[in-house]
């Protein structure tokens, strides 16, 4: 194997495993926030009820 062609695999490798951890990371942000967006909701629709139910009494 030449230098160069040792050289690119390295980089391809490096490339690789770069690109799988910025795909995890990426998944792992996307989670927390929708999480966050998860609660958020909840919020919304307890206030909306409040909302609603107050005005129906």
């Amino acid at each position: 194997m030449s230098a160069l062609a040792a050289w690119l695999f390295v980089a391809l490798a490096v490339a690789l495993v770069l690109a799988i951890v910025l795909v995890v990371r990426a998944g792992w942000v996307l989670l927390r926030k929708l999480g966050t967006l998860g609660r958020e909701m909840n919020a919304l629709q307890d206030d909306l009820d409040e909302t609603v139910g107050s005005r129906l009494k």
